[in-house]
């Protein structure tokens, strides 16, 4: 959301809020009753979304890549395994077939190192007795295949949140510009007459209606360092005229 996206949301709570306040003054005008109710409703679509495109999706990408790490040290677990295994019974195709390295694993794709994790489990689900003797127990296979399934799992979630913080993106700059179109077309003309019977309530919607200029934070200036302002050369030339002229004072 841009600053002139934020500027007009304020602008709009800011309305709705006045509208609050004097509800009274409102209430038997049927028509702005109604476009108050229109714009409460907006507001309210926008803030929803809002929630959506700031929420906070780092806990998904923390959470895959902790089920990546794991992931990785199973494969190993398994591959280390398999190459013990199939140097001791000199079986060279076993061999070049489980041979991952952790970089290989860790400069995979998700989707890739997903299908490799299968691989390794399959090629060592035939030598599982034999895995005993180095280091690979039954419930090593049981845990990688609950981290291939959870792992797969994770793969799309951080991609469908980013996909619907885009649409709410979206959304919000849609609904923002059919408030404003509200006002323009509705909102303004019937307040209008309130500017004789109720001039205070009036100006308060004016100044509430005006799009004051946000521009975040403002950065922040050294006045540690500042250098005095050289003399501009009128003031220069002053300054010369008084030295001169006490010079002469002294000589005298």
């Amino acid at each position: 959301m841009n600053k002139v996206q934020i500027n007009k949301i304020r602008m709009l709570g800011a309305i709705d809020k006045l509208f609050d306040d004097n509800s009274a003054l409102i209430a038997e005008n049927d028509a702005l009753v109604t476009a108050h109710q229109k714009l409460k409703t907006g507001i309210g679509i926008i803030d929803d979304n809002r929630q959506v495109q700031e929420a906070d999706n780092s806990g998904l990408t923390k959470g895959k890549r902790r089920l990546k790490a794991d992931l990785i040290k199973s494969i190993l677990k398994i591959t280390g395994g398999l190459q013990a295994y199939s140097t001791a019974k000199k079986d060279l195709d076993l061999k070049t077939k489980s041979s991952y390295t952790t970089s290989d694993l860790r400069n995979s794709p998700d989707p890739t190192l997903s299908d490799i994790g299968k691989l390794m489990r399959k090629l060592a689900d035939p030598f599982k007795t034999e895995l005993t003797k180095y280091s690979v127990a039954d419930s090593d296979f049981e845990e990688i295949d609950r981290l291939l399934v959870a792992f797969k799992s994770a793969i799309p979630k951080k991609r469908v949140a980013s996909s619907f913080s885009k649409v709410s993106t979206s959304n919000i700059g849609d609904e923002i510009e059919a408030m404003i179109t509200l006002l323009k077309d509705e909102i303004d003309s019937l307040m209008l007459p309130y500017q004789f019977t109720q001039p205070d309530f009036y100006k308060a919607y004016k100044n509430a209606r005006l799009i004051v200029g946000y521009t975040g934070p403002k950065p922040k200036t050294d006045r540690t360092n500042k250098k005095a302002k050289p003399l501009d050369q009128p003031e220069k030339e002053k300054e010369q005229e008084k030295e001169r002229g006490r010079e002469k004072e002294t000589e005298r």
